[in-house]
């Protein structure tokens, strides 16, 4: 009876997963239960069960699909294409120790870090369950704003984050940022404009050979340890590696 309970609520909880998936402006939780055909109580726990995996999210009271879903459905693409942002990750941390680099990819919500080398771990690559990167203070985060095209989640990154609570004591105004990502797409690389006398950040976009964006690649490096010829070899690198995406064959 106990192993009948169990696969009875796995299936109501795929159930929920997929019908959540097939609504990109998300649901309410009575919508949710009513489309489910379920209780709302039991709705409500199998959600929540579901949001602690990261299977869901809420964001201002209806949910999604969360980030665990696109992060367990990699592929053989995206194994070798994690294992060359790994490699390159390496590479950098080698050539400047004293910088943090990361690595993220698009995420239902935004830029989301999954890679990282940390100046205090050399050589230690950190595999992040998908971290949030903050979009208007984070290079990559100012990235994901230039170049997601999808408005679903360009939409869910303004619930989110709105720009009024997040964005608008750097930015003092949206015409202010949206200059700022225009160049971004112009120049095909962001550095954060705030607190440059701390730390230098900068990110590329990576793109596949299609020309479709796919990930970031960047850098954080404390300005009292890189000179200006420092800084330079670091955004050439950071382009290098960016850019070697599209050459290689990601399988």
């Amino acid at each position: 009876m106990a192993n009948n309970d169990l696969v009875g609520s796995v299936v109501k909880a795929m159930a929920l997963v997929k019908i959540t998936a097939s609504a990109p402006d998300g649901l309410k939780m009575n919508e949710l239960a009513e489309a489910a055909n379920l209780k709302t109580m039991t709705c409500f726990n199998l959600v929540r069960t579901l949001i602690a995996g990261g299977f869901l999210e809420k964001i201002n009271g209806r949910l999604y699909v969360g980030s665990e879903i696109s992060r367990l459905s990699g592929n053989r693409f995206q194994t070798g294409f994690f294992r060359q942002a790994e490699y390159a990750l390496l590479k950098l941390n080698r050539l400047w120790p004293r910088a943090t680099v990361i690595f993220a990819v698009p995420g239902p919500c935004g830029m989301e870090q999954t890679h990282r080398i940390s100046f205090d771990h050399p050589g230690v690559i950190q595999r992040l369950n998908n971290e949030m990167m903050p979009p208007y203070a984070s290079a990559a985060g100012l990235l994901g704003l230039a170049f997601i095209e999808d408005e679903d989640v360009r939409i869910r990154i303004e619930e989110k984050y709105p720009f009024s609570e997040f964005g608008v004591n750097l930015w003092k105004s949206r015409k202010a940022l949206n200059a700022f990502l225009a160049r971004c797409r112009k120049n095909s690389f962001a550095v954060v404009p705030f607190d440059t006398e701390v730390f230098h950040r900068i990110s590329f976009p990576v793109f596949d050979k299609t020309g479709k964006f796919t990930a970031v690649i960047g850098a954080s490096c404390p300005a009292r340890d890189f000179t200006g010829a420092d800084l330079s070899a670091v955004r050439k690198e950071l382009k290098k590696q960016a850019e070697s995406f599209c050459h290689n064959k990601q399988e």
